[in-house]
């Protein structure tokens, strides 16, 4: 019985899901109300209270799951030596897989510097403590970061809203050989 209850709870909340993202399309989550969100996913404002407090909290839900996959993903990544072109194909197949989802998170219409810094913030130990390692400090290490990542961001940004344009392997390449560029000639600039 728990697993039919477990199955319409899903259900529910992928209607929410598909409604807000539909909703998204045309105006910004600040301005989305409960009552437009379950009028468009067919059901009533108290099963949407049962899960959220307002429709940001869903929007939330949405960003965790996509982060989750995300994260999934790149777990079968070798952190350790951090290669970062699977790293980076890992990323983007995942926004690929989702591009719908994606290209509303990333409009205005979304929270895109809430998600952006999110994905920020899933590798940036590990990154910084290999170059560290390479000989960096920590502060390089940070600035260093900081800058390759919001580049790549930046293009990932522009490649989901200009419509997935360039295919997934060559964007992974082009990203990972920037950003390796970058902070090889930053490694040995400075030692």
């Amino acid at each position: 019985m728990a697993e039919k209850l477990d199955a319409r709870i899903e259900k529910t909340l992928d209607k929410l899901r598909k409604a807000l993202i539909e909703l998204m399309k045309e105006e910004s989550i600040d301005s989305i109300t409960v009552t437009a969100l379950c009028r468009k996913a067919g059901i009533n404002r108290n099963t949407f209270y049962a899960h959220f407090g307002e429709p940001v909290e869903l929007l939330q839900n949405i960003e965790d799951s996509l982060l989750g996959r995300m994260w999934q993903t790149l777990s079968k990544v070798d952190t350790d030596a951090l290669d970062l072109k699977n790293f980076v194909t890992g990323i983007l197949t995942v926004i690929n897989c989702n591009r719908e989802t994606c290209q509303v998170i990333l409009s205005p219409h979304g929270r895109s510097r809430n998600f952006i810094n999110r994905i920020v913030g899933m590798l940036q130990e590990k990154t910084t403590a290999l170059w560290i390692s390479k000989g960096m400090t920590a502060e390089e290490a940070d600035i260093t970061y900081h800058y390759c990542v919001s580049g790549a961001l930046g293009v990932i940004e522009s490649w989901v809203n200009s419509g997935y344009v360039t295919e997934v392997n060559h964007l992974a390449n082009m990203l990972s050989d920037l950003i390796e560029d970058g902070q090889i000639r930053n490694i040995n600039r400075y030692y």
